[in-house]
């Protein structure tokens, strides 16, 4: 091919569709902006880990498949620092930013049944590990999987091969479907000196340790038997979900409640009226430290370069778009200030302070009670957890002001 995928890529705008033709494109390939790569029996390879690096909210993936040529089937061949919606995408490798897609997937990448009787029916036991929830596609009408649809950790599966003549060799796909694809390939031969095969084990993943993984972050949860806290990959918020009110020290997932857009007020029941409260916004990397000055987001200065945060100063509500964020960015951080009613003033002279974040309606809440005699405070955190975004409930403050988590922030404060 003339082009590589990264030449594609860079001349692409922000927010469009690429239409790769068929073929193989090899990576490493890094995605830093938010675009639709629609493949057509396009093959996306690397040698080694990863092939595919998404490092940009908004980026959507359809009709592609991905391959490590010289690598061990857990290592990643996407990796995602962002949310990233995938359609059709079949992968020869793990994933990594996927929320349980990135457990263990223990499924061979042949099944040889050997020998069977022909025309009767056989059967074969399959033990195999999958990091969530898999459906299992065959096509072949003589092939039957029991059951078809796994759920996240160890099953044992039972393969039935019926109605196979003398002179037919078995040979077929099979496809273990997730939110990606994985391909395997079903052999056999059929003998009439082979011995009847009931439950024939052809198959055996190695133990897991699932507790581990889930302590570890690698599995959501839910394999402990509480809610699942991996989001959707979509843009919208799951409008099934009622008002979310949170706690300190609650952590939540961010776009299952508000998508990747959504506006932030502030309110209170009672506080003195010579007190003004701004809100500050701070774009920090993954060492907790803003990219630039301009990384601050506040009365003077409304509105991030690429649009991720922006400041209202007629109502003071500040609005938020994961789909615009800098790949850099890793965290936001979401304070209030007291700025003017005099040395005096402190948070204990407001009564319910509470956060309110919406989007078609109001989506969650946070009341900030106890923060004392504090002048700062930090309401919310937004972060990336294995590519999925979070919200943290803080409601922690500094008694000395604004400047000590500028500073913390690694932004410099004139005295």
């Amino acid at each position: 091919m003339d082009d590589n995928l990264k030449q594609i890529i860079d001349r692409a705008r922000p927010n469009t569709e690429i239409q790769l033709p068929s073929g193989e494109f090899e990576g490493p390939v890094v995605i830093t902006k938010p675009i639709k790569i629609i493949g057509s029996t396009t093959t996306i390879w690397a040698k080694k880990s990863p092939a595919l690096v998404i490092r940009s909210a908004g980026v959507k993936l359809e009709n592609l498949r991905a391959e490590l040529t010289e690598a061990n089937s857990e290592d990643a061949v996407i990796c995602a620092d962002f949310p990233c919606e995938v359609k059709n995408v079949e992968v020869l490798g793990g994933v990594s930013g996927f929320g349980a897609e990135d457990g263990f997937f223990d499924v061979p990448k042949t099944i040889r049944l050997g020998e069977f009787l022909p025309e009767e029916e056989s059967s074969f036991k399959l033990t195999v590990n999958v990091p969530d929830k898999t459906e299992i596609q065959c096509d072949m009408r003589n092939v039957r999987f029991e059951p078809n649809l796994l759920k996240r950790g160890r099953n044992d599966i039972i393969v039935k091969v019926s109605g196979i003549s003398l002179q037919t060799y078995l040979y077929t796909e099979v496809l273990f479907k997730t939110r990606f694809t994985r391909r395997i390939y079903l052999f056999g031969k059929p003998s009439v000196t082979a011995q009847r095969a009931e439950n024939k084990p052809v198959y055996e993943a190695p133990e897991r340790d699932f507790s581990a993984a889930i302590n570890a972050g690698v599995l959501p949860k839910s394999e402990a038997g509480s809610k699942s806290d991996v989001v959707s990959m979509s843009d919208n918020a799951d409008l099934s979900l009622g008002a979310l009110s949170l706690t300190r020290g609650m952590r939540v997932p961010l776009t299952k409640y508000l998508g990747t857009k959504f506006t932030i007020f502030f309110s209170c029941k009672e506080m003195p009226k010579e007190m003004d409260i701004d809100p500050y916004v701070f774009l920090l990397d993954e060492n907790g430290k803003a990219l630039a000055d301009s990384s601050l987001i506040f009365f003077g200065n409304e509105r991030s370069e690429n649009g991720e945060a922006a400041y209202f100063p007629k109502d003071g509500h500040v609005e938020i778009d994961l789909a615009k964020i800098d790949y850099r960015i890793k965290k936001i951080t979401f304070a209030y200030s007291i700025y003017a009613g005099g040395e005096k003033m402190n948070f204990s002279m407001v009564r319910n302070p509470r956060i309110s974040l919406w989007t078609d309606r109001e989506r969650v809440s946070f009341v900030m009670n106890e923060l004392n005699d504090v002048t700062t405070a930090v309401a919310l955190e937004f972060y990336i957890y294995k590519g999925e975004w979070k919200i943290s409930a803080v409601g922690a403050g500094y008694r000395d002001g604004m400047a000590r988590l500028c500073e913390s922030c690694g932004i410099q404060v004139e005295e």
